[in-house]
């Protein structure tokens, strides 16, 4: 049986290859993505936003005091129709 002594030299080699490699992996690069949003871009926003805020309460109003004089009239082929839009944009139709 061979029993070999502790080589000091062969441990100070490990710890130091150890060392290189962590410190290796400590590298971070410092890389950042930018996104900016085009003239075009911002103008479109604002018009989209313009038809957010319409003020429906005069037809309402106008909605209201037809049906309590009893002056509204239901379009029945137009709300036929708007049901069966709805039915083909829903895919219910199947």
């Amino acid at each position: 049986m061979n029993i070999n002594g502790i080589n000091s030299n062969n441990v100070i080699n490990l710890y130091s290859k150890n060392k290189n490699r962590v410190s290796q992996t400590k590298k971070v690069n410092n890389v950042s993505d930018r996104i900016e949003i085009s003239k075009l871009g911002k103008s479109l926003t604002n018009y989209t936003l313009e038809g957010v805020n319409v003020d429906n309460s005069k037809k309402i109003q106008e909605l209201k005091n037809q049906i309590n004089n009893g002056t509204y009239n239901v379009d029945a082929k137009l709300t036929a129709r708007s049901i069966l839009d709805t039915i083909k944009e829903n895919g219910l139709n199947d």
